[in-house]
């Protein structure tokens, strides 16, 4: 897999949610210390209310001692008893001197001052001293601040209550104010209440909003797990194949790549094999695609059932599968293949299926699952179409195989352009009188760094790729042009023959197509014999015998190659008309030549007279050859007896044309 894709595959499977919970963490615990701080302050708030009220009602009291003398604390505690509103909440008045000696109490009630403690406090004008005092009881405070009343303090509470009444009483706070008067402490004891009905206020403002932060909370909680949802079925999106809803080819690579690492050390040996089904076109051309397809999908079941653990599959593409598979030893894997074929056919019962395998055997410490596939592929493709064994292992010889196919195709056109491809010609003599009557024309290329590279190690692969089409253009317009110059030179022309692949053979113009290449050179038709194979009659039959049909009248020669070497060459000689018949050189090879395949050259060639067809026997070595040749009135021979192929001024120079 490239990287690219990797990195847009691990984004798009990329999970959210653990930042989102963080997030919804975060969140509650701020709204907590939000609530918790404004509920502190809203009782805070309620209770320094009530000191603020309080305090000033101790200011009231504070300046009735103002100008108290002894012998007037019977007036002063009527005045003192006179506030009633004030006495709802003051619950003593208290009265020291300088001396913090007694003076007067309304209820003989005094706070113990030599338990004082002192701490220091920054405010903004300057550093200032406070005294607070603890009574006995430690519920009862007051705060001398350098003569002056503050409103600050500790407050005790009371939180818990056993009844419950609206005007009941949650809590309170009793406190001590000194007010300095007329050269004494005036100190007032406040019991301060905090009632339900406050709280229910409170309470409900903190209800209210617990309220909201449920319902973010919620809705955060559900798209959270949404995300969780979604994110669960992207990755099982990414990872699912469409056709077969199993495994894709994404997670084989992962579940392989990992088994492979975890055997890191060889303890198991392992196969990777690419099975596919033979003719799986044909037969969704015989049974429609979606039946293809449902066959596709039972493949897949019974493979995953014949998978063992610590082995994985994937189906691939089209009728393609991947499959890691742990073995014992070849023969074994070899007894499991054929088990998972006959699996298989199981299928469709009635049906014969032929199916292709690659194999390749993962080495120790190989962990490239995409490279391993490939090298499986890479055999499998090597069986060829109608290989009888169906199963092939990779080797080195197959990668090399391939690595040339690569380089071929990648200096073709190179090749092409800087005229790399040669022409060679081989001749063709008369029987009659051993004279030159013809050629064909045989590509070589000549590589730059490779040297003389033979037919065989390029044609197959241009008849693969279809770069045929050009190399048989280019080699008509060669011959061509060589007719051409030897015309201009007054030589005298011999017929040479091109191959013409089977390939063209799907296009209705190519006739006309033909034509326009040799007439750019202005060569008689006649001197270009235009060379078929057997093979091309199995394709577009209607298309092959009107093109040629147009040929011949253009007044071309046209010849069968290789007569002999297909199923059906009598067939093809009663419905195609030619020019001339080249017999096949196997005819002439092997231990059966002297008793069954001369009589068969015999016959073929007596046929051909009847069929005023020419008769050109090619790969002739012997004089032996020639000689039955001769004596069967064979017209043209062709072959390493005579001549190899050869450059065209060789060839030119030895024949005088």
């Amino acid at each position: 897999m490239s990287k690219s894709k990797e990195k847009r595959i691990k984004k798009l499977k990329k999970n959210h949610i653990w930042p989102s919970i963080v997030g919804l963490s975060l969140i509650l615990l701020i709204f907590t210390l939000i609530l918790t701080a404004v509920l502190s302050l809203s009782v805070m708030n309620i209770v320094e209310r009530k000191m603020l009220d309080s305090s000033e009602k101790s200011l009231k009291i504070a300046e009735l001692f103002e100008n108290y003398k002894p012998g007037t604390e019977t007036e002063i505690r009527q005045k003192v008893l006179s506030y009633t509103d004030i006495l709802d909440e003051i619950e003593t008045v208290s009265v020291t001197d300088a001396e913090e000696n007694p003076v007067w109490s309304s209820n003989d009630e005094y706070p113990v001052i030599e338990n004082a403690l002192g701490f220091e406090i920054f405010t903004d004008e300057e550093l200032k001293k406070f005294r607070i005092i603890i009574d006995e009881d430690n519920k009862h405070l007051f705060v001398v601040e350098d003569g002056e009343l503050v409103i600050d303090g500790t407050v005790f509470f009371d939180i818990f209550r056993t009844t419950f009444d609206i005007e009941s009483t949650f809590t309170n706070v009793r406190i001590w104010y000194v007010i300095p008067v007329n050269g004494m402490n005036v100190m007032v004891l406040n019991d301060i209440h905090v009632y339900y009905r406050d709280l229910i206020m409170i309470l409900s403002c903190a209800i209210l909003c617990g309220v909201l932060i449920v319902i973010f909370v919620i809705y955060y909680l559900v798209s959270i797990i949404s995300m969780a949802v979604s994110a669960h079925r992207t990755t099982k999106i990414i990872y699912t194949d469409m056709l077969t809803g199993g495994d894709n080819w994404l997670l084989f690579i992962k579940k392989a790549t990992t088994l492979l690492k975890k055997n890191k050390r060889g303890s198991l040996n392992y196969a990777m094999l690419h099975l596919e089904m033979r003719k799986y076109r044909s037969f969704c051309t015989c049974f429609g695609v979606s039946k293809g397809q449902e066959l596709v999908e039972k493949f897949h079941a019974v493979l995953k059932r014949e998978m063992y653990r610590k082995e994985t599959m994937a189906h691939q593409e089209d009728e393609a599968f991947g499959l890691l598979v742990t073995y014992t030893d070849t023969a074994q894997l070899e007894a499991r293949i054929q088990k998972i074929e006959n699996a298989l056919n199981a299928v469709l019962p009635g049906m014969k299926m032929y199916f292709g395998v690659g194999v390749y055997l993962v080495q120790p410490g190989e962990n490239d699952v995409e490279q391993l596939y490939n090298n499986a592929m890479i055999a499998c493709e090597m069986i060829g179409d109608e290989a009888e064994n169906r199963t092939a292992y990779f080797d080195v010889e197959m990668n090399n195989q391939k690595l040339w196919e690569r380089k071929v195709e990648d200096d073709m056109d190179r090749a092409l352009a800087n005229r790399e491809f040669q022409v060679y010609l081989q001749p063709k003599i008369s029987t009659t009188e051993e004279v030159l009557g013809g050629a064909e024309a045989l590509v070589r290329w000549i590589h730059p760094t490779e040297g003389f590279i033979p037919p065989n190690r390029f044609i197959p692969i241009f008849e693969k790729n279809g770069f045929i089409l050009k190399l048989d253009d280019y080699m008509l317009e060669e011959i061509a042009r060589v007719q051409a110059g030897w015309l201009a030179e007054g030589r005298e022309l011999v017929p040479i023959s091109v191959n013409v692949s089977r390939a063209h053979f799907t296009r209705e113009d190519l006739a006309e197509h033909i034509c326009a290449i040799v007439d750019k050179y202005q060569v008689p038709h006649s001197v270009i014999e235009l060379e078929l194979t057997e093979s091309a009659f199995f394709d577009d039959k209607k298309v092959l015998l009107g093109t040629v049909r147009k040929l011949r009248e253009a007044g071309f020669q046209v010849s069968m190659d290789d007569f002999g070497a297909g199923y059906s060459s009598l067939n093809s000689l009663k419905e195609l008309q030619i020019d001339v018949l080249k017999i096949d050189a196997d005819f002439f090879r092997g231990a059966d030549v002297e008793e069954r395949g001369l009589l068969i050259v015999s016959e073929v060639i007596d046929l051909a007279k009847k069929l005023n067809m020419k008769i050109v026997a090619e790969g002739i070595e012997s004089r032996e050859q020639v000689e039955f040749l001769t004596a069967q009135e064979c017209d043209l021979i062709q072959g390493y007896f005579y001549a190899k192929p050869m450059p065209v001024a060789e060839f030119a120079e030895k024949y005088n044309v």
